[in-house]
């Protein structure tokens, strides 16, 4: 196995309510990276993940399972936790081990209750993260609709970087908002996705603008220097909108907000440049606080 410097470490936890996709979503990301030669499916019972008998058997996550994948020349580690209440409690014990937390939310259902209570974890362990918005290829899938439940119950600190491009079973591409490119897969599904980087349609243009300047926005508050350059009117440049986005990540007041479909293969690759890119490694994490059992004092 190969040996990786503990700065190309990621360690992850994906989370979030019952059958919003995390197991799927881990499979592809092990797909795509190369890991596994094919894509399981849960209603085969042959996912990575999922193989108690009773996980193959029910078609859900009962325990946390540990796997882990070479991106671009770095170790993510990847916890795929439950997301039913019975099996909660594994899921909070899992965050403890790591440095952060994607939540993957049903574009569909949007945000539930289980979302909210592993929010709530992430909030207790401080948890760096970021928010999947997967299932846009199903029908009644509605970014912006579950947006607005992620921003109802979380907060403005959840903003986009992603749009989608197309719906339901259109849903065809991502627009990057820090680059303003559209990406437009070719193949998916069976087999690694094809796609390439276009202009953004012209149909979404003024969509596409109108998110980048919120986050632009948000992400300009963390300098002084380039909040003024921004608020006289210059543009900020994709350099400086990704470092600021880093900052405000790490400090934890940014949730950035992907999209993509895990059981179609879309946005996968870009979920993994994420990971790499934003998400930090375990020695940029601060020191771990624990109770003084003689002084009850946190330490």
């Amino acid at each position: 196995m190969t040996k990786y410097d503990i700065n190309k470490v990621k360690n992850i936890a994906l989370v979030g309510h019952g059958d919003s996709g995390k197991t799927s979503l881990t499979e592809a990301l092990l797909y795509d990276s190369g890991m596994i030669t094919r894509l399981g499916d849960i209603k085969q019972g042959n996912t990575t993940t999922d193989y108690d008998p009773r996980e193959i058997k029910k078609g859900i996550t009962i325990n946390s399972s540990l796997a882990y994948l070479d991106w671009k020349g770095l170790m993510v580690n990847i916890l795929d936790t439950p997301g039913y209440l019975d099996f909660i409690t594994d899921t909070k014990l899992s965050l403890r081990v790591v440095d952060s937390a994607i939540i993957v939310v049903c574009g569909v259902s949007g945000v539930e209750v289980q979302t909210e209570k592993v929010w709530d974890f992430a909030d207790e362990y401080k948890l760096l993260r970021a928010l999947f918005i997967n299932k846009m290829d199903r029908e009644r899938a509605d970014f912006y609709r579950a947006k607005d439940t992620i921003n109802k119950v979380f907060g403005s600190s959840a903003i986009s970087v992603q749009l989608p491009i197309g719906k339901e079973e259109n849903f065809q591409g991502i627009v990057d908002l820090i680059k303003m490119k559209a990406i437009i897969y070719k193949k998916s599904g069976e087999g690694k996705p094809i796609f390439e980087e276009q202009e953004i349609p012209q149909d979404m243009k003024e969509k596409a603008e109108s998110y980048r300047k919120e986050l632009v926005e948000a992400v300009a508050e963390f300098d002084d220097e380039l909040l003024m350059k921004y608020l006289d009117g210059e543009t900020l440049t994709n350099q400086e909108i990704t470092s600021l986005l880093k900052q405000g990540i790490k400090e934890r007041k940014i949730v950035p907000i992907l999209c993509g479909s895990a059981t179609m293969n879309l946005g996968i690759e870009l979920l993994l440049d994420f990971i790499s890119e934003y998400l930090p490694s375990p020695s940029e994490m601060p020191p771990v606080a624990a109770k003084n059992v003689k002084t009850s004092s946190e330490e």
